[in-house]
């Protein structure tokens, strides 16, 4: 009920803020809190209700101290209330909501705890969410939302966490909301990425082992036509997402192209798919092209800043039909005589 306009509008003539004040600080019984937050949430789906929240220090100082809460299902709602606020945020940059969480030491130091020692699926999936929100808003600083909020370097140790924690083993298809998450955690970390003192921390002990093998294991799933299609744009930004984390990684000289014979050997065979498998009506022809497109430039690309063998190394591993069809792609690509030499190569195997 809190959703429909006119019952949102009747709590805000009736001080449901005060009740909710009052009630957040004195209430001992979690769903109780549970239940206050999630009526605020769905409030502040009204534009005009989520700027008087945003003012509202107190009672935002409130909310935002239930962060240090061990109940997940409360720690959910008040992540998604946040959300809420990211889109104040984003149209206004002055916004309330901003200063606010620029000054709370709770928000600064449970979100990062969360990813790094949470077990509730449903509370990481959220977090996910909130960051991957927080580092696509821009401001006027020149920074991202996320890096003005928290120190983003640290993320990469409780991403990871995270990651292996909702997603355990390899699943044979995934559902929407997992790949709902997939995407946002591809996304956050892509954002990640483009600032230089993350670097170090892949690079330390086991990180880029288990980095590498989340593009690995996801990419390997939509090898399967039936798990390709019908293929949407949450599925194509995950596919493009870990091709690009792959080649990155190549280009600065993170990986081997043996480190990654079997992710490169994978993209191909999605590349062959994507052209050739049998289409469905729900299908969008322009996010496969977009993706078949992006796809045969890290194929391009990969061939490029690869020797010869390695390239064969690569391609051995398909079949000839896969094969014929990539090797096609990289005329006039590469240079004639690597070329020449791939063809000789693979006709000796």
């Amino acid at each position: 009920m809190s959703t429909e306009r006119d019952i949102v509008e009747f709590l805000v003539d009736n001080d449901f803020f005060k009740v909710a004040e009052y009630t957040l600080n004195s209430s001992e019984e979690p769903r109780l809190t549970e239940i206050i937050l999630g009526i605020l949430g769905n409030m502040t789906c009204e534009p005009v209700v989520l700027e008087l929240l945003g003012a509202h220090e107190e009672l935002l100082e409130t909310i935002l101290r239930h962060l240090s809460s061990e109940d997940s299902a409360t720690l959910v709602q008040i992540l998604r209330l946040l959300r809420s606020a990211l889109w104040n945020i984003q149209n206004n940059p002055e916004s309330k909501w901003r200063v606010n969480l620029r000054n709370s030491t709770f928000l600064r130091e449970v979100v990062p705890f969360i990813l790094k020692s949470s077990t509730n699926e449903e509370l990481l999936i959220a977090t996910t969410s909130f960051l991957r929100s927080s580092a696509e808003i821009d401001l006027p600083t020149g920074k991202t939302l996320l890096d003005e909020l928290f120190d983003s370097s640290s993320f990469l140790p409780g991403m990871l966490e995270s990651f292996e924690e909702v997603l355990p083993q390899d699943e044979g298809q995934y559902s929407a909301s997992t790949l709902k998450y997939l995407e946002d955690w591809l996304e956050l970390f892509s954002n990640l990425r483009k600032g230089h003192q993350i670097h170090q921390t892949i690079l330390q002990e086991d990180n880029l082992t288990r980095i590498v093998e989340i593009p690995r294991r996801i990419l390997t799933s939509f090898i399967d036509p039936w798990n390709l299609y019908p293929l949407d744009e949450t599925k194509a930004s995950c596919i493009h997402r870990c091709a690009e984390m792959i080649l990155d990684f190549r280009w600065k000289g993170f990986l081997t192209a043996d480190a990654t014979n079997d992710i490169d050997s994978t993209v191909l065979k999605i590349i062959f798919n994507i052209n050739t498998a049998i289409k469905d009506e729900e299908d969008s022809e322009e996010i496969m092209d977009e993706l078949s497109k992006y796809l045969e430039g890290y194929w391009i690309e990969i061939s490029k800043i690869s020797t010869i063998d390695e390239i064969i190394k690569i391609l051995k591993t398909n079949e000839k039909t896969v094969n014929d069809h990539v090797i096609n792609l990289l005329k006039s690509k590469i240079p004639a005589e690597k070329m020449i030499g791939v063809l000789a190569g693979l006709s000796n195997e």
